[in-house]
């Protein structure tokens, strides 16, 4: 026997008719999502937030995800067969090849960050000329081999916003927290001034009242209604003002209840608005008149009979 044959592990007899030992599999988890038919396209449609990418060992794009389209305004059929690079920063270019290499050479994970331009926004530069506007992205990829160590296939990776819908939410949730804790102690701060203010008031007029009680020659002294002149008693303009608009007055014609003057109607006084007052006022002149005139003209007929 030769010395390979030698070096196999030996075979465990088996019974007639059996069959060989399975070894045990792993199993994979099935979840609802994945019984759909399709699924794995579906997952791709549905991520809005991040661009797949396939690129080639030279950064050619083979694939691109339709959320491109909402995120930098690019159709995913303008950028294959393209020089992903193209799309990016003139700053930010050559580092993220030498990441990419890297990555390729080394089979492992990239982590960059590049600055993407997008298609129908501008900015005025610098320099006074139109530049396309540009928008951060965390970049993640890994070039993908055949299992058996063979050459290297494509790249994938995948480009979302930085920082992510979630983390700008985040943020801003955490800077309005910190906003209303500034608020809330400038407000007890506020308050304390507020509260010492007020006790050095009360001291203050108390030190006033004390002072006035003790002195002799001011214990005669009457300030009374008549002391502060003939008008003290009299109601202010502002007095007057406010009660004039409490009184709250209602036509009886039209039913206004805002008129500049209320006149006097059959009812009594203040029982028309101006413009009702007026034309009441004109027909009882009218009607006063003409009673005028027909006592005239009786007596005027009177005089003329002759006994």
């Amino acid at each position: 026997m030769s010395a390979s044959s030698s070096s196999l592990p030996p075979v465990t007899p088996q019974a007639d008719g059996a069959p060989p030992p399975i070894s045990p599999t792993k199993e994979i988890p099935v979840f609802e999502f994945t019984k759909r038919k399709r699924w794995a396209d579906l997952l791709v449609t549905e991520l809005n937030d991040n661009i797949i990418l396939v690129l080639s060992e030279a950064c050619q794009v083979w694939y691109c995800g339709s959320a491109v389209t909402e995120l930098l305004g690019w159709r995913d059929d303008e950028l294959v067969d393209g020089d992903f690079v193209d799309l990016m920063n003139a700053d930010d270019r050559a580092h993220f090849r030498a990441a990419f290499a890297e990555s390729v050479r080394a089979r492992t994970e990239m982590l960059a960050y590049v600055r993407l331009q997008c298609k129908h926004e501008f900015y005025v530069a610098s320099n006074y000329t139109s530049a396309p506007r540009e928008v951060l992205f965390e970049l993640r990829g890994r070039p993908h081999y055949l299992p058996d160590g063979g050459a290297f296939q494509c790249y994938f990776a995948m480009a979302q916003p930085h920082p992510s819908r979630n983390t700008a939410m985040l943020n801003t949730f955490l800077e309005l927290k910190m906003e209303n804790e500034r608020l809330e102690q400038r407000v007890a701060q506020l308050r304390a001034q507020s509260q010492a203010l007020d006790g050095q008031g009360d001291g203050f007029f108390t030190t006033s009242e004390s002072f006035g009680a003790a002195d002799p020659a001011r214990a005669g002294f009457d300030l009374g209604p008549g002391s502060m002149g003939p008008d003290a008693d009299d109601d202010g303009p502002r007095k007057k003002a406010k009660r004039l608009a409490a009184e709250q007055h209602v036509c009886v014609t039209c039913g206004r209840t805002d008129s500049p003057e209320w006149r006097k109607g059959p009812m009594g006084p203040k029982t028309l608005c101006n413009a009702c007052g007026l034309r009441w006022a004109k027909k009882a002149r009218r009607t006063g008149d003409a009673e005028g005139e027909g006592d005239s003209a009786a007596q005027a007929g009177g005089s003329n009979i002759i006994f």
